[in-house]
């Protein structure tokens, strides 16, 4: 975060007074309303290479713009929505309140393209994680409603508005049956550009072998994996808002667990995105070595390797004191840009783009593979699609 007195901690629930929210929605809620503390207002910076023409403006009743209009801009693959389908079915199953709750929560296409257009974002990725905690009581087929029902209504955005938005569709690690049916269907249907994993399931992380099919049907597509954290399993009574620290173990947790299971080497076409800079994980490589003397871990060139082969999101971990450290161990070429709107708030957003933009760690060279040259890379459907 580039300044830390900006965050507001005073009210970190704040929002959550709607009308009488299921339990499920509160356990959500309160980490992805704790991340609204983030930042209060911030003015917003764009750099040149990152901000689009006016041509790329768009109105409510405007179509969203010609592919040549977004030569220029980011490219958020941190960007998370949930549309008014899948919104409905959460009200109705009780899964959220039907007026207001969490940010996440009130998604619009008009709000991202808003606050796409004031940070330089010239194409955003959507996705719709949904923690396996938030599924836990509903049945099988409920959990594979409401995947398709999510899987179909960003589809739709990506349909309605194919210059501005890619997505990654969802596959429920806590019912890989479903999983399984909804990436073939997102990818070959959907055209979909790629897949959003959470970290774990029923106490499980992804490594466990009751996922490998799951990451061997990824590995045989060549996909994309977005990775997603929760709250850390069985840690409640957290002394700090989840968002601020176990978010970052989760992720640190699932990254360790896939290496010390092989799954980087067992599954080498899949290219997974660690969100807010990988946690922890960038930074283990010799911890990782000392644990090999005491038979956990492996060498420190084992661990430099998988987290190299490994993308990072900067939804919040770029600083002047991080972002040294982040590419020393990461290298520049595996960077992207992440908003992490709307659960950071339009504020967190501001916020995510100034940090890239006024970073002294990072050379404009730098800033242009974060903002955009790395994700064209990775993302060439969504990159053929924008232009530029």
């Amino acid at each position: 975060m580039r300044d830390e007195n900006a965050i507001d901690e005073s009210q970190p629930f704040q929002g959550l007074d709607s009308p009488a929210p299921h339990r499920r929605s509160l356990l959500w809620g309160a980490a992805a309303v704790g991340a609204a503390t983030l930042a209060t207002s911030v003015a917003a910076t764009a750099s040149a290479a990152a901000t689009p023409s006016p041509a790329a403006t768009p109105s409510a009743a405007a179509p969203s713009p010609a592919p040549a209009a977004n030569t220029n801009g980011r490219i958020d693959v941190h960007h998370h929505a949930i549309p008014p389908a899948a919104h409905q079915w959460m009200v109705d199953h009780g899964l959220l309140p039907p007026v207001g709750g969490p940010p996440w929560a009130n998604w619009t296409a008009e709000s991202s393209l808003q606050i796409m257009d004031e940070t330089g974002v010239a194409a955003a990725v959507l996705s719709g994680p949904a923690p396996s905690e938030f599924l836990t009581s509903l049945t099988p087929a409920q959990i594979a409603e409401s995947t398709r029902v999510g899987n179909d209504a960003l589809g739709q955005v990506i349909s309605d508005h194919p210059t501005r938005f890619g997505f990654f569709a969802a596959a429920p690690l806590a019912n890989v049956d479903v999983a399984l049916t909804e990436i073939g269907y997102s990818l070959d249907t959907l055209h979909a550009d790629g897949v959003v994993l959470s970290m774990h399931a029923g106490g499980q992380y992804l490594g466990d072998p009751a996922f490998d099919p799951i990451l061997a049907e990824l590995d045989r597509r060549h996909a994309v994996v977005f990775t997603h954290p929760y709250n850390l399993p069985a840690c409640s009574g957290a002394p700090v808002p989840a968002f601020l620290v176990d978010f970052l173990a989760d992720t640190t947790r699932a990254a360790v667990k896939m290496l010390l299971a092989g799954v980087f080497d067992r599954y080498p076409n899949i290219s997974f995105i660690l969100p807010h800079g990988g946690g922890f994980f960038p930074l283990l490589a010799g911890r990782l070595q000392l644990g090999s003397y005491l038979g956990v871990g492996v060498s420190q060139a084992v661990a430099i390797r998988a987290i190299r082969r490994c993308w990072y999101d900067s939804a919040a971990p770029i600083s002047p004191g991080a972002t040294p450290s982040l590419l020393a161990a990461v290298g520049a070429e595996k960077l992207l840009f992440g908003s992490d709107f709307p659960a950071s708030t339009a504020d967190g957003a501001r916020l995510n783009a100034q940090a890239i933009d006024t970073d002294p760690a990072l050379s404009p060279g730098i800033r242009r593979k974060i903002n955009r040259e790395n994700a064209r890379r990775l993302l060439p459907a969504l990159s053929q699609r924008i232009g530029g």
